[in-house]
């Protein structure tokens, strides 16, 4: 996998989404960090594929902030 950010998006059903987020630092050798959200997709307000895509990167990022963080501590 290349250095940055891949994000898989799964339907599990009409109204539920998994994105599996994967944040790689390096292309070889380093690590990486994977979580994996299911979210609801309301009717009331669907979000596109694209939305989806950029809450998710937006997730991501936070998570690797984070858990550098808390390597740094």
């Amino acid at each position: 996998m290349a250095k940055g950010v891949d994000i898989e998006m799964a339907a599990l059903d009409e109204d539920h989404v998994r994105a599996k987020i994967t944040w790689s630092e390096q292309d070889v050798g380093g690590g990486k960090l994977v979580v994996e959200v299911t979210v609801k997709n309301t009717k009331a307000s669907p979000k596109t594929d694209d939305q989806l895509r950029s809450d998710a990167r937006a997730l991501a990022v936070r998570f690797a902030r984070a858990f550098a963080d808390t390597i740094e501590n």
